[in-house]
């Protein structure tokens, strides 16, 4: 006997509990899923509406921080991207959570905040914790796994991102979105194994459909029928775990048709070792990109060249530019995604720990 599918926008959705009873019929519609696209709808479990209660309750604590003025929301910034960050056209919160779902040296001044965004910790972690198995299990079990993959951190990466939509797309979206002006955030593919987003206020994600070619809308909480359906894509490491029967799953967040209508959102990404590495470098300034090169992104698809500019930018400087201007997080690239015409530069520096390694210049097209 068939058993039904179940479809959302045109894709299957796959039943959660399901997968975490190891049913092989569904996992083998999500391996469809990843091996054509890179991404899949996830039907979550709401019995007895609990999830959905759950999700409200986290939707208005949350809220409740982000509409706080700016000097006290800032007193719960960090010295590198953990914590509260707020630039341009977003603020946001990101916590590294450990195997079990806990939040790694992360306190805030109020408990009952804090309470919060652990409930949203251990939420995500319900969920990714499986996936995470089963997506392992299945990337090594394809007849291209690769062994030599790249290694995976032992910690989780938490976003919670409140994005501002101070301008609207009234108009037809872009056919790629190439900077902040026509997107919140431009298309791309992460570096870790994968992302788990299990909230969205409201429209603004956007997945690319590889086979036809076009965009289609992530679940949006506004809509009843959506509040249970999480998204989930590939990275990088997935695609390299895989030689590539796995795609990474292509991504952009697009303005809302209304101008200042906000978007929420929450997603946890399984990252690699280089992303956390990353995060806790965020001033080392040794690294220097040489002044008016050009420089492609190769984890930003269609997108036009960057220049450097005069004097130059250290790495630091300049994926924080690619922040600002086309509102790609700094921890979604590095220097392997950075193809340059020239060889860079260093600062001098007599410290043989802090030295810049040669390899780097391998990363680099002459």
């Amino acid at each position: 006997m068939e058993i039904e599918e179940e479809y959302f926008r045109d894709r299957r959705l796959v039943d959660f509990n399901k997968l975490s009873r190891e049913d092989s019929t569904e996992i083998d519609r999500l391996k469809d899923e990843l091996e054509n696209h890179g991404w899949s709808f996830i039907q979550l479990p709401n019995e007895n509406n609990q999830f959905v209660d759950k999700i409200d309750q986290i939707q208005k604590n949350l809220q409740l921080f982000f509409n706080r003025n700016s000097k006290e929301k800032s007193s719960y910034e960090s010295k590198n991207t953990l914590g509260y960050s707020h630039i341009n056209h977003k603020e946001g919160i990101r916590l590294l959570t450990n195997e079990h779902g806990h939040i790694k040296d992360q306190s805030f001044p109020d408990d009952e905040f804090q309470q919060t965004l652990e409930s949203v910790a251990i939420l995500c972690h319900s969920f990714t914790y499986i996936l995470k198995r089963i997506l392992l299990k299945m990337c090594t079990s394809t007849d291209n796994s690769n062994e030599e993959s790249t290694p995976l951190s032992q910690w989780n990466m938490l976003d919670i991102v409140n994005y501002f939509n101070h301008r609207a797309n009234s108009s037809a979206q872009p056919e790629i979105g190439l900077d902040t002006t026509e997107v919140n955030c431009v298309p791309h593919f992460d570096p870790g194994l994968f992302s788990l987003s299990i909230f969205s206020s409201n429209e603004g994600l956007q997945l690319k459909d590889r086979l036809k070619d076009k965009w289609i809308d992530a679940p949006n909480y506004r809509e009843i029928n959506h509040r249970s359906i999480a998204v989930l894509w590939l990275g990088e490491a997935a695609s390299k775990l895989t030689h590539n029967t796995f795609k990474t799953g292509i991504h952009r967040i697009i303005y809302p048709q209304l101008e200042h209508q906000t978007r929420l959102t929450i997603w946890q990404e399984i990252p690699t070792k280089n992303q956390i590495e990353t995060i806790f470098k965020q001033n080392d300034q040794s690294l220097v990109l040489p002044e008016n090169t050009t420089v492609e992104m190769t984890n930003q698809p269609n997108s036009l060249p960057l220049k450097i500019l005069p004097g130059g930018e250290t790495m630091n400087d300049f994926l924080k530019r690619i922040e600002s201007e086309r509102g790609l997080a700094m921890s979604k690239s590095g220097v392997e995604h950075i193809q340059i015409k020239y060889p860079i530069r260093t600062t001098r520096n007599n410290n043989p720990q802090n030295k810049i390694k040669s390899f780097f210049s391998s990363l680099f097209r002459f």
